[in-house]
């Protein structure tokens, strides 16, 4: 009887055990079950996550490449902007450097009317090219020749006054046919061929008072004639010789007067005179009121060739 007990306590207690073990791999079942559950969950979220750091840096980066473009088309519409405002900036400096004058730069001396005129029409003037041109044609018509020209300078010192020849020259007139004024000296040519010597002369008073000279007065002499200057006979009125506006004898102290004299020949005249032809320039003292220290007392002669 006492076996029979122990065999059934026995049996039940294995039963008991066998529901316990069943149990546990129940829940271990149902705990592995749900592990996995877990784990997806955890992954789907750490997917989601990712996606979201993904789609995260990519509006990042979408907003940077649009600020950047924003920041390019900025700059390109600035830099057309500054290329502008330096191209005005260096334009007007490249017309002042190079085809536009300004005010100050185009500022030249003033000239009178006759030597603007003269400038103009390339006519005559006491510059070397000016006075190659002819003075005498334009009122003698006819043919009018340079014959010849001398542009070596020479000069009679008397001291106080200096009387210097620059260049002068020698033109033939021929078949004159101008209508000319018959009180004018200058119709001494309408009827007859001659010469006319033109003489671009500086007078300069260096002493401290006003000189009294006459510079007609200075001759063409050679083959025992002599003839006169003339201030006046053509020569244009803003190339004639005067001490001063108001007085063409009197030069003032510490000046220098410029101006052309001419001489008037004809063939007779040019032919004795031009053999040794001299140009005697007279002495201050002989226009003066009182007595210049003059470094000679007699007139000073200078070369004066009239032709080749």
């Amino acid at each position: 009887m006492k076996k029979l007990l122990m065999v059934g306590m026995m049996s039940a207690m294995l039963v008991g055990l066998a529901a316990c073990g069943s149990d546990a791999d129940s829940k271990s079942a149902e705990s592995d079950k749900a592990t996995p559950k877990t784990e997806e969950k955890e992954v789907a979220k750490k997917a989601e996550t990712t996606k979201q750091d993904v789609n995260s840096d990519t509006d990042a980066n979408k907003q940077t490449e649009e600020k950047q473009d924003k920041e390019s088309t900025t700059a390109k519409e600035d830099t057309p902007t500054t290329e502008k405002a330096e191209e005005k900036t260096s334009e007007p400096t490249a017309q002042n450097g190079t085809t536009k004058e300004t005010p100050d730069t185009a500022k030249t001396e003033e000239k009178t009317p006759e030597q603007k005129q003269a400038a103009a029409a390339g006519a005559f003037s006491l510059t070397p090219a000016g006075f190659k041109q002819s003075a005498v044609a334009p009122k003698t018509g006819g043919t009018v020749s340079l014959v010849y020209l001398n542009t070596t300078p020479e000069t009679a010192d008397f001291g106080p006054l200096k009387v210097t020849v620059k260049q002068y020259k020698l033109e033939s007139v021929t078949g004159a046919n101008k209508k000319m004024d018959p009180y004018s000296p200058e119709s001494y040519l309408a009827n007859q061929d001659g010469f006319v010597v033109t003489a671009d002369v500086v007078i300069e008073n260096t002493s401290a008072s006003n000189i009294n000279y006459l510079a007609e007065r200075i001759q063409i002499n050679g083959g025992g004639i002599s003839k006169g200057a003339s201030l006046e006979n053509f020569v244009p009125t803003a190339y004639q010789l005067s001490g001063s506006a108001t007085s063409h004898n009197i030069f003032p102290a510490k000046s220098k007067r410029e101006g052309a004299i001419t001489y008037m020949l004809n063939k007779d005249n040019y032919y004795t005179l031009v053999h040794l032809t001299k140009l005697v320039v007279p002495n201050p003292n002989d226009f003066a009121d009182k007595a210049l220290p003059v470094k000679t007392t007699k007139a000073i002669d200078l070369d004066f060739r009239i032709t080749e």
